[in-house]
């Protein structure tokens, strides 16, 4: 009997002593909590999960608090997670340390995009969009587009061509010519440039200067079909027109040309046919080849005006001169002498020198 009760007595004492060893360290731990402490490190939490005096459960409530009020000193990475796990720490502990960690954070300073500078258009984006534009029949708005073109680059035969489209498509006869005349000078091979500005002289009612282009536009391509059907109804036109005029039973005055064209002209149409002087510039650089001047007669067949349209610039000069200096038999329609136009060919060899 009497060593039961003292067995009672001595777990009584024990659970007293845990009791006031509890109250101690709980009454510790606030007053540190209140006294603003450092935040826990790792080994804080470690040492406190791994402490005997109180039970694990109770440990893991004492930490979770101190953790919200002090917060840590470390990164939660996995491997932490799972050594904290190991030496006990609960969902609870691990979960106010993380969020602890996430609060602590500091929020993320947005970084402004740099909006870049577009690339401001060159000639070609206005002479491509205004191709589409023509080609859709938006002929006013492929005109702005050809005027930038021919501003930003004032040398490109292309854009000219193309602007004498749109003028042209707009009626403004005059202004094609001018573009076709601007396209030319840039480009004097350009077959499709002098076709164009042939059917911009029909619209004038140039039938002469038409005639003209057409054959220039003939001679450059060969196969430019639209050029020679319009140079065939052109001269179909003028034979019936004559033909008319010789079979009316009341004679009508023929309508008298601005310019006859003469076509390719030589020693057989002149009354003077000047050689072109070989410069030595040239022969010193080895230049040869052909050299076509177009020139236009008054009505005595003299040489008011000549220029080269082929051939190497160091030959233009004095083929020009030669053909300056020329003189032909003066182009009749019936008995009246008139102006003229034609063109002369010349051949500069280097063989015929030597």
């Amino acid at each position: 009997m009497n060593l039961a009760y003292t067995r009672q007595m001595k777990l009584a004492h024990l659970k007293i002593v845990s009791l006031l060893v509890l109250t101690s360290f709980v009454l510790t731990f606030a007053i540190t909590v209140s006294a603003q402490q450092p935040q826990l490190s790792l080994a804080d939490l470690l040492i406190a999960l791994r402490s005997k005096k109180v039970t694990l459960l109770e440990r893991n409530a004492i930490l979770t608090e101190a953790v919200k009020q002090r917060g840590v000193t470390f990164t939660l990475t996995p491997d932490i997670e799972k050594e904290l796990a190991a030496t006990g720490a609960d969902k609870g502990l691990i979960d106010s340390i993380r969020q602890k960690i996430a609060a602590s954070k500091p929020a993320p300073v947005p970084i402004a995009t740099p909006i870049p500078t577009p690339t401001p258009p060159d000639y070609s984006f206005f002479q491509k969009r205004g191709d589409v534009n023509l080609g859709k029949g938006e002929f006013t708005l492929a005109l702005a587009d050809y005027n930038k073109a021919v501003e930003l680059k004032a040398d490109d035969p292309v854009s000219f061509l193309n602007r004498g489209k749109a003028h042209y498509n707009l009626k403004s006869f005059d202004k094609s010519i001018a573009d076709y005349d601007r396209s030319i000078d840039l480009n004097p091979k350009e077959s499709v440039a002098y076709y164009n500005r042939g059917v911009s002289y029909e619209k004038m009612d140039n039938a002469s200067k038409a005639i003209t282009d057409y054959q220039r536009a003939i001679q450059l391509d060969p196969t430019n079909e639209l050029a020679k059907s319009s140079l065939k109804r052109l001269q179909d036109e003028e034979a019936k027109a004559l033909a008319k005029a010789q079979t009316t039973t009341v004679p009508q005055p023929a309508k008298i040309p601005e310019f006859l064209n003469l076509g390719s002209l030589s020693a057989d149409n002149a009354t003077r046919m000047v050689t072109p002087v070989y410069s030595p510039i040239a022969q010193r650089s080895n230049i040869e080849g052909k050299v076509t001047v177009e020139v236009e007669l008054d009505e005595k067949g003299n040489v008011v005006q000549a220029k080269a349209t082929t051939g190497h610039q160091l030959l233009r000069g004095s083929a020009e001169d030669a053909a300056r200096k020329s003189k032909f038999k003066p182009a009749m329609f019936g008995d009246l002498a008139l102006k003229a136009k034609g063109t002369i060919n010349y051949n500069f060899s280097l063989k015929a020198k030597s």
